[in-house]
């Protein structure tokens, strides 16, 4: 994958997150297979509707695989548990 096709896909996540985050049951789900349970999850952000731009992409499968992955990597960040004992940003 190449660097454009890398902007495409964070373009195309982001996008994914925002839908994500809109609706208060899809943000507490940390895995992007797992909201196959809750939505279409491969139509977030309009990627199923055919004006959609990844549409028209030589590397649209890649790109959309790569997308995911990096959705799934910020819903873990996301919903991440911070362990009681933890130092918070002060150093307290």
């Amino acid at each position: 994958m190449n660097k454009q096709d890398l902007i495409k896909a964070q373009r195309l996540s982001r996008a994914i997150l925002l839908d994500i985050l809109s609706d208060d049951t899809l943000k507490t789900i940390d895995n992007f297979g797992d909201l196959h349970d809750h939505c279409d999850a491969n139509c977030l952000a309009g990627v199923c509707q055919e004006w959609h731009w990844l549409h028209d992409e030589p590397n649209e499968l890649d790109i959309l695989n790569e997308a995911q992955n990096m959705v799934n990597r910020a819903l873990g960040v996301i919903n991440a548990e911070i362990p009681a004992d933890s130092n918070n940003a002060e150093g307290h």
